[in-house]
Order: C-alpha cells, then sequence, then structure tokens
C-alpha cells in the first residue's frame, strides 16, 4: 500500500476541516487540521493553496482566512423576480447565485444534484422541491401547493421571492412573498449598488490571473464577503451587473471590468435613488450543460480520475513572507496544475523585475528585449510592476542629508 492511499489528500482533510466548522479557518489552522489526519509533505503550505483552489466550497473570507460556503449561506436573504410562468407552473427558473444557493455543491463536479430540499412557505405549508430542468435552464421544481401558496397572497409576475437560508447544510429554505407595491425602492436600489462595487472589486482583484472570472466564482466570493447576510437583499444578479457595474459578461461565461462604460453606470448608480428599475430576465441565458460536453474547468475531476492528491516536490515553505504567499494563492487560480516557483526563485525574479522598472524609471525607457522581460516577469510572478514605481531609489544614501531627491530640485 502507497502513502498515497494509507493517508487522505490534502484536499480530502481541507474539505473535512472546513465543511466541520462553522467559522472559518486560516491557513495555519488548516494545516494544523491536515497534520491531524495524515504526514505533512515537501511543501505542505503550498499543497493547502493547491487544495483550495480545487474545492469550490472553500470560499476565502479575508486574505489567508477561508469558509465552507454550505455553512456562509446560513442566514443569508437573496431577491428573486416572479414569471408569470413560475407562479403558473409552480417553479423558480435558476441563475448561477440561486443555483448556489440551493445546491452548493453543484459546482464541483458540475453533475445533477438529487438531493431534496424542505421549503418553508411563510405563512402556508412546508414543502419539497427539487432540480429540475425548464426551458434548457436549471430550476427548482416546487409544484402545485407553492402555486396556490403564491395565489393565496395575491401574488403575480413582478413580485419579489425573498429566500432565506435556514441550513444549507441540511437543505433548509423559506421563501416570502414580497409584493411589488411594498418595494423599498430606494433601499434595494442602494443595496444593488452596493453589489456592483463589490463585485467590481473581486474582478479586479483577479484579473491579473486570467481575463473574466466565471459567474460561479464571483458568486462564491460575494458570499464569502458575507455580502447576503443583509435582510435587504438585492435585485437578481445579472440584473444589478448589467445595469449597475463597469463589469460585462463575456461569452456568457464570466464577468470582466469594461472601462469605457464608466461614465453611463456611474450615472446609474448616482442618479435618481427613487427611479424603479425594472426587472430582468437575463438569468434565463444560464443554460443547462451536460459534463460530459467538457465545458467546465473541472475536466480532470469529472474524467474519472481520482480526486487530486497536492503534496509537492517543493522545498518546505512554511514561515515564508507575505508577497510569497500571495504569489502562490495567484499561482494556483490560474495555473493549477502547474508547479509554482521555489521561494528564493521567486524572490530572484523580483529582484530582477525591480531592476528592471528602477532602469526604465532613471532613463526613461528599456530596450525591445528589456522591455518584453518586463513584461514576462510581471505576467510570471503575478506583480504590477507600477507597484515598484517611486520606491525611494532617488532619495539621499544619507536620511539626515538635506539635499532633496531630484524631483524636488
Amino acid at each position: 500500500m502507497t502513502d498515497m492511499e494509507r493517508y487522505p489528500s490534502y484536499a480530502a482533510c481541507i474539505a473535512k476541516a472546513l465543511s466541520g466548522s462553522r467559522q472559518p479557518l486560516s491557513v495555519d489552522a488548516l494545516l494544523a487540521e491536515v497534520a491531524n489526519n495524515r504526514p505533512l509533505g515537501k511543501g505542505a503550505r503550498s499543497a493547502v493553496y493547491r487544495a483550495i483552489q480545487k474545492l469550490f466550497q472553500a470560499v476565502p473570507v479575508s486574505p489567508g482566512r477561508y469558509g465552507w460556503l454550505s455553512h456562509l449561506l446560513s442566514g443569508a436573504a437573496f431577491r428573486h423576480p416572479l414569471t408569470s410562468e413560475e407562479t403558473r407552473r409552480g417553479y423558480l427558473l435558476l441563475d448561477e447565485l440561486e443555483h448556489t444557493v440551493f445546491f452548493p455543491q453543484f459546482f464541483q463536479h458540475y453533475r445533477p444534484d438529487d438531493r431534496v430540499l424542505t421549503i418553508e412557505l411563510f405563512g402556508g405549508p412546508t414543502i419539497h422541491a427539487e432540480a429540475a430542468i425548464e426551458h434548457k435552464t436549471w430550476s427548482l421544481r416546487l409544484g402545485q401547493e407553492f402555486v396556490d401558496w403564491i395565489d393565496e397572497l395575491g401574488g403575480q409576475n413582478r413580485d419579489d421571492i425573498l429566500i432565506l437560508v435556514k441550513d444549507a447544510l441540511r437543505g433548509c429554505y423559506e421563501l416570502r412573498l414580497k409584493l411589488r407595491e411594498i418595494r423599498d425602492e430606494r433601499a434595494i436600489e442602494q443595496r444593488n449598488i452596493q453589489m456592483a462595487l463589490l463585485a467590481e472589486e473581486l474582478v479586479a482583484e483577479d484579473r491579473r490571473t486570467r481575463t473574466a472570472m466565471p459567474t460561479w466564482e464571483l458568486v462564491a466570493r460575494l458570499i464569502g464577503r458575507g455580502f447576503f447576510a443583509d435582510p435587504i437583499a438585492p435585485d437578481d444578479l445579472h440584473y444589478v451587473l448589467h445595469e449597475y457595474s463597469m463589469l460585462r459578461l463575456t461569452d456568457g461565461l464570466g464577468y470582466q471590468l469594461d472601462a469605457g462604460t464608466a461614465v453611463r453606470d456611474m450615472t446609474r448608480r448616482f442618479g435618481s435613488a427613487s427611479a424603479q428599475a425594472p426587472l430582468s430576465n437575463a438569468f434565463a441565458d444560464w443554460q443547462f450543460r451536460d459534463p460530459g460536453q467538457g465545458l467546465t474547468p473541472y475536466e480532470e475531476i469529472e474524467s474519472g480520475e481520482p480526486m487530486l492528491d497536492y503534496e509537492s516536490d517543493l522545498d518546505d515553505d512554511d514561515g515564508v513572507c507575505p508577497a510569497y504567499e500571495q504569489y502562490l494563492a495567484e499561482f494556483y487560480v490560474s495555473r493549477p496544475y502547474a508547479e509554482p516557483l521555489e521561494h528564493e526563485d521567486f524572490h530572484l525574479l523580483e529582484a530582477e523585475l525591480e531592476m528592471l522598472v528602477q532602469l526604465e524609471q532613471e532613463f526613461g525607457r528599456l530596450l525591445p528585449e528589456q522591455l518584453k522581460r518586463k513584461h514576462e516577469l510581471a505576467q510570471r510572478l503575478f506583480i504590477d510592476p507600477d507597484t515598484l514605481l517611486d520606491m525611494g531609489w532617488d532619495a539621499p544614501d544619507d536620511p539626515a542629508s538635506e539635499d532633496p531627491p531630484f524631483w524636488e530640485n
């Protein structure tokens, strides 16, 4: 029996630790949990980061801290705009956000989820619901009892359903009907603006590693930041990002920043807060995808190969500096199956990049081969060269010297 067969993988250890903890855990705490279940191999910290990037439910809540998505959903509130067909046939079409809310484990393997949910209809019966497909779109089948409940309360299309998460791990939820005429438009619009700004921040942080952030990952990050813990839920995801943010959907798979829309979006954000925003069914474009078609970023998992073991041949990098930890975090998002630089090698290349930035600042230009090398290093190290500017290279060697730096001469 090999060591891999004898001990659980890093991914299995981390999934067990996070799913068993109601509170987010730091990377150091996760290392300790892994050590309780198996020996730590070389580059244990790198292996932890690599495993985290492969677990959809392992969501960053702050730098170096991760929570389990099913736990992070507890107490959250989401708004769903009703359509006439939903109220007539008894189902809810799900966008990526709502799909994550009801079936948080789906995006790990992209396989249909057969669990039965318990749904409490506020002021009405408690029913059971399952995932279904309507118009080639994922949906939640609620049945005739849901139709009767809506009808009894006088609901109709363009009213809202408020989704409250009681216990996502056990599949327990509550639905409340919010009539259109009692919407607090000002408060909801403010929440729309807040979600748009946070989404832009998350995509901006991610754009050094890829062109667009997949929608399901953006959803998980928004939940991880605790945005939906507020009882006033924003409007549906795609409508808000289209109408209030500088983000644009790319090929239906992810969002990227579109700076060209900044003026228009600032007008939308800070225009009349009392304006009534129209609802949108943009989420209906979230089409059902067959995992066998290879359209997901988890092809290795879907192909039947065993869950990844994240041991690495790197030198032990426990206690590494924040810069290297940030590099590892960025690396395993964009290149999950490759090997990162060793700690010392990272700093050698970082020093070379700093030298090129210094030369460019001093001489005002670089030779073509030097400029190419600077861009290559920046991309490889996930470092924005602009952050290395004005680092005090032109200050006097003697801090007590009265000679001003050159820009003050």
